[in-house]
């Protein structure tokens, strides 16, 4: 048995379900894109991608020595939506982070395929998942695994983008897949789809400033007020762009320990998460994704989501969250306050509790929070 066949063998018994091979070659056009996309703002505060960081991103030989290939393997995750609720205002939880963090179920099955590339094949092998320096979509689409969409997003065939990648770079030589000869054509279907306008009008470009995952995971700042009236109910991640995709759309395949557990992990009532302090957040999200949003950063987008979807009901939860020890979470609960006010009434009292937490606030922003919501509220409905 050659190499090649070993390895997908191998990746086979640890459950991926593709496995293509790349040249080690630098990835010279992704990183002109990616320093380019640093040098226009469009990382916004990935202050973690320096030029230095994408430089060594794009070289496989740099995140190994003497790498001859790439192995690109990828695990499936379009589990289909639980049963809906009705009875409460809920959440939005992007389908990759609803059952256990997917880069602990890759971590293993990478380090059992790399071990065995070694003590089998003689290679040497060092994996990562996307948290490590080595850039996988353009990577994939070297080797044939799908191509890039105009989402930006690696679209295989059959999945679409409901593939989670990982990467196996290797000092072993061997022969390398072809990269697909497909693109979008004139579909734009994922343009259109995204709320914010994220995606550039001819695809192929994101800007992170506007991108609702970017905000709702990474961003450890206010969300800016003319976005959050656009992020619907979604907490943690978005799929709108993915949703939107036809290729692999009929395929709701997914690994099961990607697959929700309960509705609730799907879509979480949003009101009873506003009581999660540090220690009830890690439990109830442990060895989650969501966790990476951190407790502040996850009730800040809680709040957002109330302020769009949340009813009379969700008022109360939303004052006791004005009184967060959170700045982050005061000045969300006090913007979503003025628009659940705004279009369910209730203004009268939403003013008072506003105006109660302004004699006491100390932090100017959250100040210039609650002034704005005041200014809502007394709008009334509408």
């Amino acid at each position: 048995m050659d190499a090649r066949t070993r390895i997908e063998e191998l990746a086979g018994e640890a459950g991926f379900d593709l496995v293509r091979f790349a040249g080690a070659e630098a990835l010279e056009g992704a990183r002109a894109a990616a320093l380019e996309a640093r040098a226009a703002g469009r990382l916004a505060d990935l202050h973690w991608m320096t030029d230095e960081w994408i430089e060594r991103a794009t070289d496989p030989a740099a995140f190994l020595a003497g790498a001859n290939t790439v192995v690109l393997l990828a695990i499936t995750g379009h589990a289909p939506d639980p049963e809906r609720p009705d009875d409460r205002a809920q959440g939005r939880v992007a389908r990759y982070a609803r059952g256990r963090d997917y880069h602990r179920v890759f971590e293993s099955k990478l380090r059992r395929v790399a071990r065995a590339m070694g003590e089998e094949l003689g290679g040497e092998a060092r994996a990562t998942v996307d948290y490590g320096p080595l850039l996988e979509r353009p990577l994939a689409a070297r080797a044939g695994l799908g191509w890039l969409g105009k989402s930006t997003m690696l679209l295989a065939p059959g999945f679409g983008p409901w593939v989670l990648l990982g990467a196996i770079a290797t000092t072993l030589e061997l022969v390398p897949d072809e990269p697909l000869r497909k693109t979008c054509g004139s579909c734009t279907r994922c343009i259109v789809a995204c709320p914010t306008d994220a995606i550039a009008p001819d695809g192929g470009v994101l800007d992170s400033r506007l991108c609702i995952s970017y905000h709702t995971i990474e961003s450890r700042e206010p969300i800016p007020l003319e976005l959050r009236s656009k992020f619907g109910d979604w907490i943690f991640g978005c799929d709108d762009c993915l949703d939107s995709c036809p290729v692999g759309a009929g395929n709701a395949a997914s690994h099961p320990d990607l697959a929700p557990a309960t509705a609730d992990d799907a879509f979480p009532p949003l009101a009873e998460l506003l009581a999660l302090d540090e220690a009830a957040f890690r439990e109830r999200f442990r060895g989650r994704a969501v966790q990476r949003a951190t407790r502040d950063g996850f009730l800040r987008n809680v709040c957002v989501a109330l302020g769009n979807v949340g009813t009379a009901e969700d008022l109360e939860a939303l004052t006791g969250a004005l009184g967060d020890g959170a700045s982050l979470v005061r000045g969300h609960a006090a913007w979503a306050l003025g628009e659940v006010a705004r279009r369910q009434g209730g203004g009268e009292e939403a003013a008072g509790t506003l105006a109660a937490r302004l004699e006491v606030e100390e932090e100017a922003w959250v100040r210039e929070e609650i002034e704005a919501a005041l200014g809502t509220v007394r709008t009334g409905p509408g």
